[in-house]
């Protein structure tokens, strides 16, 4: 069957965004839709650095308008805020709010759940290798654009 890599992994894909629906369903977290629940995500694992809206665009693959109304969103639902820096008044830095790391745990709880179920049965040897295939999927991606 012609494009069977392709067909397989969209339907993995879908599979995963279907059980993402679901957690957030589950849980009311709508502010998790799409992009967001990774930007979140993001922000969390580097609280401890400055996060500012051009790292997101280079670590998440987003536009840079994408990210400007990505930011916006969040903001307006609480979850993150935007501060001056003091070396620059142009750079805002971008942290969560206390509430943005209370939704943060849920997500990464949901996502942990996540990638158990699409890894059960997977030796560590298979999880590896996956690694190594997705990785050279997307260096072939790059390399083409």
């Amino acid at each position: 069957m012609e494009n069977q890599t392709m067909l397989a992994l969209r339907m993995v894909n879908m599979g995963i965004r279907r059980q993402i629906e679901a957690f957030r369903n589950q849980h009311g977290l709508d502010a998790a839709a799409g992009t967001n629940g990774w930007v979140l995500g993001y922000l969390s694992e580097h609280e401890d650095e400055d996060v500012y809206q051009r790292d997101l665009e280079k670590e998440l693959g987003i536009c840079r308008s994408g990210v400007s109304k990505i930011v916006a969103a969040l903001e307006k639902e609480g979850l993150i805020e935007r501060s001056r820096v003091a070396s620059d008044d142009r750079l805002k830095k971008i942290v969560l709010t206390e509430r943005g790391r209370t939704y943060t745990g849920q997500i990464r709880e949901d996502c942990r759940r996540l990638e158990e179920m699409l890894t059960s049965g997977f030796t560590d040897e298979e999880s590896a290798q996956l690694q190594v295939y997705l990785q050279k999927m997307q260096q072939n991606l790059t390399q083409a654009i």
